[in-house]
């Protein structure tokens, strides 16, 4: 069984192709390729990202980026399969504004990428999400998008039944709006949180939470 790492945001894509891929491949850790200048990530901290990790019980890396970003991305990749790693599981669904599949060029010749959800159903996809019980709740979602935000909501069969009357990528695939995973089969223990807010800026509304356990 190859050894693998899966790329994680801590939102439902990545978490489901873990899911799927637990029986392929010998999963050794999760990867979050960061800013080097530390910006935090608004739809997804790494600080919730290091305690679904522990929650899951898989260690998580964050692997600094920065300018030429394909030089840096190939640097970090070559550190990863050095590593033993030989497979990169993402959870990209669909190219992104007309573009190739990133990982998939910055890793070519270096390691293999599965991308076991690349252009399966949108609501295939989340229906297999509410059969498995992943508890998802909506962590961004731009103005542009929505009349009424649904920064803030769990992800349910009634916010799905709202996202498909909607003209957006049923999943979010084109940045409609991100989320955060708090629990799924392969948790061991489910993430809580506490004194959540949902904060307005100027192009989008994202949730905040003040302790996690």
């Amino acid at each position: 069984m190859k050894q693998a790492a899966v790329l994680w945001t801590g939102g439902k894509d990545s978490a489901l192709a873990l899911q799927v891929s637990l029986n392929l491949y010998d999963i050794r850790r999760l990867v979050c390729f960061v800013p080097a200048d530390n910006r935090q990530f608004y739809a997804h901290p790494t600080q919730l990202m290091t305690l679904q990790a522990r929650k899951i019980g898989i260690p998580i890396e964050f692997m600094p980026i920065s300018e030429p970003y394909e030089l840096s991305y190939r640097q970090q990749i070559k550190t990863i399969r050095d590593n033993g790693i030989e497979v990169l599981i993402t959870g990209d669904i669909s190219i992104v504004d007309g573009m190739p599949n990133w990982i998939d060029g910055v890793a070519a010749g270096l390691v293999d990428v599965d991308k076991p959800l690349w252009e399966l159903d949108r609501e295939a996809i989340l229906e297999t999400l509410i059969a498995n019980q992943f508890k998802v709740v909506c962590s961004l979602a731009y103005k542009k998008y929505f009349q009424s935000t649904i920064a803030g909501r769990y992800l349910d069969a009634e916010l799905i039944l709202e996202l498909k009357q909607l003209p957006i990528d049923l999943c979010g695939e084109q940045g409609e709006y991100h989320t955060w995973v708090l629990d799924a089969p392969f948790f061991k223990e489910a993430v809580g949180l506490a004194s959540t807010q949902v904060v307005e800026a100027s192009g989008y509304y994202y949730l905040t939470y003040e302790t996690a356990m």
